[in-house]
């Protein structure tokens, strides 16, 4: 998020955040979740090279968010200026719209406590106990403004990763509080994101604590990885597909697949390159960056056909990572999140790289 957002944000929920400090001391951080998967994947550890590894290797979804607290109580009204200058005041969120391209908001509030608030979600929200609960996007990640007033939302937390613009400000006209984040959306970040979604909410402890924790995991599974890492790293690209079209596109460093990719210890080649938006993965491309292996979300997998399907693609086969078949898939909605799952997603993504292998 910008500077001069969280600069407003923090001067008005200060006097909230110390009012709640001063009523009862801090407890101690919730503890990091990942032990058993971390001996585990230390057990299992061998001296193979990854690069031997051929084949699929999946990630599954991840499930849900281990919540910092059962009983949440939000410091409400919130009154704050959101990334594009709207001054709003933040009265309820016993309704939650958190919608983002990435599924890091629905994951950060359920986090906070409150997951039974969230009434609507976008399809990259994939956790288990919003299953349930109705989409608010069409054709993938256009907002449908009918389906999101329809739902009487009484905040709607959200980026411009998501739009139309048109539609954003057609649910703010309606009179429904909307604030418009403008997260960093990187490893590094982790913290501070999470922190400025609290602080909309009215959780500015719960926040820090949810903070902690998740910049802990990250920090717990960076030595894991480290450990796991060759001393030559494995180079890879992150390939964007939908369908068995045109849509299938390098991703560039500007959308995390540099971050992602060095967090589990390899070389991201897009970014060598200086790939920074979205390029087209056609042959001459991906014969330059030539990768040991491809990191793709698991819906864009099976979208384009599956490995046959991928095998299929002009180039593919002619690179290292397509000679044996070598692709990372990950949970579409934990992918490129950033969030209170990183730790886990790091440490799940780095056992199918460097210990399991493909299949």
């Amino acid at each position: 998020m910008n500077n001069a957002f969280r600069r407003t944000l923090t001067s008005v929920v200060l006097a909230a955040s110390l009012a709640l400090t001063a009523c009862a001391s801090w407890d101690s951080p919730t503890a990091s979740s990942n032990g058993d998967l971390i001996e585990e994947i230390q057990a299992s550890s061998t001296s193979t090279d990854p690069r031997t590894f051929t084949g699929l290797s999946i990630v599954e979804d991840i499930g849900d968010v281990v919540p910092v607290t059962d009983n949440a109580s939000p410091a409400l009204p919130v009154s704050l200026t959101d990334a594009d200058g709207n001054d709003v005041v933040v009265e309820d969120v016993s309704r939650i719209l958190p919608l983002d391209l990435y599924g890091t908001y629905s994951k950060t509030i359920a986090g906070l406590g409150l997951v039974d608030n969230i009434v609507g979600r976008t399809v990259s929200s994939t956790e288990p106990a919003l299953a349930d609960t109705e989409v608010v996007t069409t054709g993938g990640h256009t907002l449908n403004a009918e389906a999101i007033l329809n739902l009487h939302p009484t905040l709607v937390i959200i980026d411009h990763s998501i739009g139309p613009r048109e539609v954003i400000d057609q649910i703010r006209a309606a009179g429904v509080a909307t604030v418009i984040m403008s997260p960093q959306r990187s490893i590094a970040s982790i913290g501070d994101d999470i922190r400025d979604i609290a602080s909309v909410v009215g959780l500015p402890e719960e926040g820090e604590k949810l903070a902690e924790r998740s910049v802990a995991e990250v920090e717990e599974a960076s030595t894991v990885v480290d450990e796991l890492t060759p001393e030559d790293p494995l180079k890879m690209v992150f390939l964007y597909a939908r369908g068995t079209g045109g849509v299938f596109f390098i991703l560039g460093d500007a959308y995390g697949g540099r971050d992602l990719i060095e967090g589990l210890g390899g070389v991201d080649m897009a970014a060598e390159k200086g790939i920074m938006d979205l390029a087209p993965a056609n042959a001459e491309a991906l014969a330059e960056l030539n990768p040991d292996v491809f990191v793709m979300m698991s819906e864009g997998l099976v979208s384009t056909g599956g490995i046959d399907g991928l095998m299929e693609r002009p180039g593919i086969a002619q690179t290292t990572a397509g000679q044996n078949q070598r692709v990372l898939a990950l949970p579409d909605g934990q992918s490129l999140a950033f969030g209170a799952q990183t730790g886990e997603l790091l440490l799940r993504a780095s056992r199918e790289l460097y210990v399991q292998g493909g299949e």
